[in-house]
């Protein structure tokens, strides 16, 4: 009965932290990042605000890095314990499953290599990120083709997190909100996925 009760409350956590507050600050983030479209400065101005933000350390630590080392390593331990069978039951909502567990798993190998690329590697330099810095990765096929991927993966595993969140915490019940959000979560991943194309886009060019 203990392991029951800590497993519910520990798949609640899960979603909530997938939703609050990584997905807020995906949106965030791919929101801020569309200033690479408005050239160098308005791009290296942003990056220069958001260092000069009040705790922006701890608080990075606190309600970014924490919640993304539960959420992935619990993803991970939940993975093996529910394995769909798409050969053998080849539904929409079963691809949907496993399509959500491959991007969780490509997103456990892309964010480090991002973080890396971003925060670890400007500072083994002892130089900050720039614009150029992103723009002259994004020259590179291997790079631009991987944080293409990223950003797909991204925009997918969150609109569709979103989906499984509310069924999960019983937002939705009946067939028709069901629908709705089904076609909510769509719309949020091609924003989401335009977003990020967008501001890989301003890099690029």
């Amino acid at each position: 009965m203990k392991t029951s009760y800590r497993s519910f409350w520990l798949n609640k956590a899960f979603s909530f932290f997938g939703v609050f507050p990584l997905g807020i600050y995906v949106v965030v983030h791919f929101y801020r990042n569309l200033a690479s479209l408005s050239g160098v400065a308005a791009f290296n101005q942003r990056l220069a605000s958001t260092k000069s933000l009040p705790l922006i350390v701890p608080l990075t630590i606190l309600l970014l890095w924490v919640p993304i080392a539960f959420h992935g390593f619990y993803g991970l331990f939940a993975m093996k314990k529910s394995r769909p069978h798409l050969l053998k039951f080849p539904y929409f909502g079963h691809l949907k499953y496993v399509l959500q567990r491959l991007s969780g798993i490509g997103l456990l190998l892309f964010i480090p290599a991002h973080v890396y690329k971003t925060s670890i590697r400007p500072i083994l330099h002892a130089r900050p990120l720039s614009f150029d810095d992103m723009s002259w990765a994004f020259h590179d096929p291997l790079a631009l083709s991987l944080y293409l991927l990223g950003v797909l993966g991204v925009s997918y595993h969150l609109s569709n997190g979103l989906w499984q969140f509310c069924i999960g915490w019983g937002i939705t019940k009946s067939e028709a909100a069901m629908r709705r959000i089904q076609a909510g979560s769509i719309f949020l991943f091609m924003i989401l996925f335009v977003m990020g194309c967008s501001s890989i886009l301003g890099f690029y060019l």
